[in-house]
């Protein structure tokens, strides 16, 4: 791939983060609500700041459900919308220009992402104690493995002819899904919810967060390999109908 590819490709993905930003509403929910909902939760439970338990412990499962969220309603989703509103339909009609699309794209929800599992650290860790550079660090690399893994049924999602309305049911569908198989799993101790833990998604990105990346090598060269599989996939299958072969 040439360094001009690569150049345009992040331009573009400058554009994608603006347009984001420029929807501060779905912008800030995305970064409160999880924040909110934990310390809901915890004073539920009776629990008040400061926090004697292990932090990575107590929020994994939070990273994980954010992880999801950006992977499935930014970085898939906005694929499928940019195709319903023309943008592809005018300017994607060329390998090249998909290959700058979709880098682009990649490059603008890898930093989102990150930026939301900071915000979400800094508003949290103090309930903890101090923030520490090398726990963030540690967490970010945790997370975007995470981001990688839910990118991959997202991406396959992206290739059916479904619409936006559509597109944003299913990824509805599947992430309170994986919520409540995630809640069973943990809520029982049969062999069916062992196995369906195994198989949930969430599980496993809790377990990403929560055990790190040097317990789960195999788990995460898998993802690797996958996700490729599915970029380099969506690179070649993605839809694209260019505004003059309706003529």
């Amino acid at each position: 791939m040439s360094a001009n590819k690569v150049k345009r490709a992040i331009g573009l993905s400058f554009i994608f983060i603006k347009e984001q930003i420029k929807e501060p509403t779905a912008f800030f929910w995305t970064i409160l609500s999880p924040a909110a909902l934990f310390y809901l939760l915890s004073y539920s439970r009776g629990d008040t700041p400061p926090y004697n338990t292990d932090y990575i412990a107590a929020t994994s499962w939070f990273y994980a459900y954010i992880s999801s969220s950006v992977a499935f309603f930014g970085f898939s989703f906005y694929i499928i919308g940019r195709r319903e509103s023309g943008f592809t339909r005018s300017f994607i009609y060329k390998f090249e220009a998909r290959i700058v699309f979709l880098l682009g794209q990649f490059f603008a929800y890898s930093l989102i992402s990150i930026l939301y599992c900071m915000a979400f650290y800094c508003l949290t860790r103090p309930a903890f104690g101090s923030l520490f550079i090398d726990e963030i660090l540690i967490i970010i690399g945790r997370f975007y493995l995470c981001f990688l893994l839910f990118s991959i049924p997202g991406l396959l999602l992206t290739l059916p002819p479904i619409t936006f309305q559509n597109a944003n049911t299913f990824f509805s569908i599947a992430s309170f899904s994986m919520l409540i198989l995630g809640i069973y799993g943990v809520s029982s101790s049969s062999e069916v919810s062992s196995i369906i833990r195994r198989a949930n998604p969430l599980s496993m990105a809790n377990d990403i967060i929560s055990q790190g990346l040097t317990n789960n090598k195999t788990l995460t060269l898998t993802i690797v390999i996958l996700f490729l599989g599915a970029l380099l996939s969506t690179l070649r299958l993605l839809r694209i109908n260019p505004v003059w072969s309706r003529y």
